[in-house]
């Protein structure tokens, strides 16, 4: 079967891009989205340790600790405002107040990452990232 019409289709080279294209775009493709989600991931990640330092800083203009409490609390709601990547409902925070010679205060915060284009990640990619915390210490 070495006729004329089998050496010109061995011949033609018309959609060998397409058939390299149908090869590496799914690599490509994996490639961007797993940068994509590095970099939300990131994102997050550093808006909640900032929003925990942020409330920690914040909490120093109070002169008692309901003072600072309230302060720091109020910093913390407003989160969405602050930082875009982060959403109120998805956010649950902790104080703690030292006292003594070690006095200052602690803020904990904890991302929940569902519903989130991570949630989407963990199913692809394994990652099994379910919260994202940051936490902050700042001595009075």
């Amino acid at each position: 079967m070495t006729g004329p019409l089998f050496r010109r289709f061995a011949r033609d080279e018309r959609a060998a891009v397409a058939v390299e294209f149908v090869l590496i775009a799914p690599v490509l493709l994996a490639l961007l989205f797993g940068i994509v989600i590095l970099g939300y991931f990131m994102g997050i990640s550093h808006s909640v340790s900032q929003l925990a330092a942020g409330a920690a800083r914040a909490s120093v203009a109070g002169l008692d600790e309901a003072e600072r409490r309230s302060i720091a609390t109020a910093y913390l709601d407003r989160a969405e405002e602050r930082y875009p990547l982060l959403t109120n409902e998805a956010l649950r925070s902790n104080l703690r107040f030292d006292y003594g010679a070690d006095a200052g205060i602690t803020v904990d915060v904890s991302f929940n990452a569902e519903g989130t284009m991570l949630e989407i990640a963990n199913g692809f990619l394994g990652l099994n990232i379910a919260t994202i915390d940051g936490s902050a210490y700042l001595a009075y």
